[in-house]
């Protein structure tokens, strides 16, 4: 390792590569462990968590903008392609980091000892904070209307279950009157 030069390659291919191929070839809902990882990319699993890590994070942002599939974490196992519904979760996790993060950012900005600081950084401040406030305003207008539209969903599938029941009866009694129908001939 120390005979390479610097931003020389590892392999004959980026680690992200190998992951992403083998992303590919893996069925939705199906682990790839942290060991199958590893073996892939000539690396042990323990030692090298990170450089294991660090490949999935690229692959995996790959995956789900090429192929359109995204990865979730499996705690203690490995990642795992998941079906389209799952993003919903996993979109709402990321959500809702982000607006703890946003809270932590105002906090920041609004939390600040003002006494000695110079006008134009107090103006920043007040800036920030202010943009801080309306993200956040925004947010909570975007939750309350994505949850209504995915009331609207789901209440949408539930009468089309409903339908697709009521139907299969009204088929089932049709072929019962066709069968007494034909036995009278």
């Amino acid at each position: 390792m120390a005979d390479r030069q610097p931003f020389e390659p590892i392999g004959a291919q980026a680690r992200w590569k190998t992951v992403y191929e083998l992303l590919k070839k893996t069925p939705t809902g199906t682990v790839v462990t942290y060991r199958q990882l590893a073996d892939a990319l000539g690396l042990d699993a323990e030692r090298h968590k990170e450089a294991v890590r660090g490949a999935v994070i690229r692959a995996a942002k790959e995956h789900e903008e090429k192929d359109k599939r995204a990865v979730e974490a499996v705690r203690g196992e490995g990642y795992r392609p998941v079906e389209a519904r799952v993003n919903i979760e996993l979109a709402r996790k990321h959500q809702k980091r982000a607006g703890r993060s946003l809270a932590r950012g105002h906090s920041k900005a609004v939390n600040v000892d003002l006494n000695g600081v110079d006008p134009q950084v107090r103006a920043a401040l007040e800036t920030i904070g202010h943009a801080f406030v309306l993200q956040m305003d925004f947010n909570k207008r975007f939750e309350g209307k994505q949850a209504r539209l995915e009331e609207t969903v789901r209440d949408i599938a539930d009468s089309q279950v409903q339908d697709r029941k009521r139907t299969d009866e009204e088929i089932s009694e049709l072929r019962a009157r066709l069968a007494r129908l034909e036995g009278q001939q």
